[in-house]
């Protein structure tokens, strides 16, 4: 019967332990505070970004902006509000389709990155 204790469900006798028992860093970030955090800006995270929050701000100040011009007219004070609102409205699909692409460029070099890390893992063994 063996009395030594035991750690992560391996027996560990004095102060060495094996190399299974050592915990291995966390290689793929999930979150995208974690992920800018530690990979950094790039244009592709910035495009995504701004793309997804103008396509949110967009609809709805354009939807503002077409409702003041059914109340109030066309123009107001020199501004064509229902034009500029149609306009904010329409310009909803292409910032998606932007911002989608961005996060297409991402995840690519994501899946690059786990292929290189996974032949070097493999390489080194």
């Amino acid at each position: 019967m063996c009395f030594a204790p035991v750690v992560f469900g391996q027996e560990v006798s004095g102060f060495m332990t094996t190399a299974s028992s050592v915990a291995k860093k966390n290689l793929t970030h999930r979150g995208l505070v974690e992920q800018k955090t530690v990979l950094g800006w790039t244009w592709e995270s910035g495009g995504a970004v701004c793309g997804l929050s103008f396509a949110i701000v967009c609809p709805l100040v354009g939807s503002i902006l077409t409702a003041i011009a059914w109340l109030t007219g066309p123009e107001w004070h020199g501004l064509h509000l229902q034009r500029d609102g149609a306009v904010l409205l329409f310009l909803t699909i292409p910032l998606l389709i932007f911002s989608a692409h961005c996060l297409d460029l991402m995840d690519q070099q994501a899946e690059k990155a786990r292929k290189l890390q996974a032949n070097l893992d493999n390489g080194s063994k």
